[in-house]
């Protein structure tokens, strides 16, 4: 039952902090509906976390940087962006509000010291509201997530590379490598969003310009998306000639950046990609052009929504 000593909404808030926290009254529970990071001083992953327990991490590059940033309430300028909660509400069709129960504290925390404008949005609501065990309940077992996927590592040559870093919370399997899923678990990845780079490695006096071309997916190496060999366009912008750059942003391709995905279900896949225990996943970005000199495509974040049930509750 919502509470409304203080009209609905409630909110904590601080201006460049590495954390920030909110814990409920003495008599009553929280639900927290949203959070906003913003003005970011550093890449960085960002955890929110109920009694000790991890239940989201999001992966936050500096402002301008790439368009995958899930946690912005409104950019300036964009009138139909919406943050990660809200779409999961929105357009999903689900709620990822987090519980907090009466006694425990929700903290926003960056994982390496990047310190954001951080804002915490909650309703306050009776106790047994937010000890009902729904999704990312710090006692339950099925939570919606944002998982994300980069290519940490430099590269030289034109190939499709598998993704060897993933952003998610710490007790999340990698989903990258084809490694099996735990028995009992079950991973659904429910809306993909995706961007591609441009990289010019510039040495010389002579440009070396690459691009991304595709992701390639493999569920038990199965390739999913095609019958055709290559994966799901993300053709990178062009890098400018001339100069050392990167360029974010695709010339052409599918399932748009989370800030320029539109209020649809464009992103949404029509069948989730459902992986149970036993199961893997691989994941691969194809990249094309002149790489020499080792072309860094670690900001080329590729970002999907998961409903992940593990065994039991803790």
């Amino acid at each position: 039952m919502l509470l409304r000593d203080i009209g609905g909404f409630g909110y904590a808030q601080n201006e460049g902090v590495a954390t920030l926290s909110v814990t409920p009254l003495a008599d009553r529970a929280l639900m927290v509906t949203g959070v906003n990071i913003t003005n970011e001083s550093a890449a960085d992953n960002w955890t929110v976390s109920v009694g000790g327990r991890e239940l989201m991490r999001f992966r936050h590059l500096t402002p301008g940087n790439g368009a995958q940033h899930l946690l912005h309430f409104f950019n300036q300028g964009v009138s139909t962006r919406l943050d990660f909660f809200e779409y999961c509400r929105n357009i999903l069709g689900i709620d990822p509000s987090v519980p907090v129960p009466i006694g425990q504290t929700l903290t926003v925390q960056s994982a390496g010291g990047a310190t954001a404008d951080i804002d915490i949005q909650f309703l306050e609501v009776d106790i047994p509201t937010a000890n009902v065990r729904g999704f990312n309940h710090y006692q339950g077992n099925t939570f919606i997530v944002p998982v994300t996927w980069f290519l940490n590592a430099s590269q030289s040559a034109a190939a499709a590379v598998q993704l060897d870093t993933q952003v998610s919370p710490v007790w999340v399997p990698a989903l990258f490598s084809a490694v099996a899923l735990p028995t009992n678990w079950k991973v659904e990845l429910l809306a993909l969003f995706l961007e591609g780079m441009g990289v010019n490695t510039f040495s010389g006096a002579a440009n070396h310009q690459s691009t991304t071309r595709d992701l390639r997916v493999f569920k038990n190496n199965t390739q999913q998306f095609t019958r055709a060999g290559l994966g799901v366009p993300v053709r990178g912008s062009d890098s400018a000639a001339g100069s050392a750059n990167t360029v974010f942003g695709q010339r052409s391709g599918m399932f748009a950046p989370f800030e320029q995905a539109m209020p649809t279900d464009d992103n949404v896949l029509p069948q989730p990609i459902v992986l149970g225990g036993g199961e893997t996943l691989q994941l691969f970005l194809d990249l094309t052009g002149d790489l020499t000199g080792g072309a860094a495509y670690a900001n080329a974040l590729q970002v999907a929504i998961a409903r992940i049930t593990v065994p039991g509750g803790s």
